[in-house]
């Protein structure tokens, strides 16, 4: 009876990822907020690997940032990367040395969705030397970094949801 719960809430999870790398990577469906749109696909992948085990975390997290990475630039390679890290990060974290509830779970989350949107900015839009690199960082990555913050909630409370109806209830 387990695996069956287990397999339909995998089932669930693979629906919404490609559900919202519908929804991140065709242009103009999703509104705009100071000029970007926010990183679905890493909401999602921090949402999950807040009640998942770093294994599964850690799948869920190469997954999105491989989507993201080639609805983005078409090669996979940073967003895989970097959202694997945070995926495992953030599992074991909370697995292991903090308490899984959602003040947590929000605060670690807003320090991934910065690192991993702020570290992009560094390596890909300073280092590479693009002009006025201050102006674009507040005008468009700072309202990405919020604004892929706040999609998180409402993942959170539906992995929250779907994990507690097809899952072990581990939260």
């Amino acid at each position: 009876m387990k695996s069956k719960r287990v397999f339909f809430r995998y089932f669930a999870f693979a629906l919404e990822i490609i559900l919202l790398w519908v929804l991140q990577s065709t242009p103009k469906l999703m509104p705009e907020v100071f000029g970007s749109k926010p990183l679905l696909l890493l909401a999602a992948a921090l949402s999950f690997s807040v009640f998942e085990e770093p294994a599964p975390a850690i799948i869920l997290g190469a997954v999105c940032g491989a989507l993201c990475d080639l609805s983005s630039g078409g090669t996979i390679g940073w967003f895989a990367v970097a959202m694997t890290l945070v995926c495992f990060a953030q599992a074991g974290l909370l697995g292991t040395y903090l308490n899984r509830n959602f003040i947590t779970s929000s605060l670690l989350s807003l320090g991934s969705v910065a690192a991993v949107t702020g570290l992009y900015f560094v390596f890909f839009r300073l280092f590479a030397g693009v002009a006025d690199c201050g102006q674009l960082f507040v005008e468009h990555y700072l309202s990405r970094i919020v604004y892929t913050y706040l999609c998180f909630f409402p993942l959170y409370l539906l992995n929250g949801f779907l994990h507690r109806r097809l899952g072990e209830g581990r939260r």
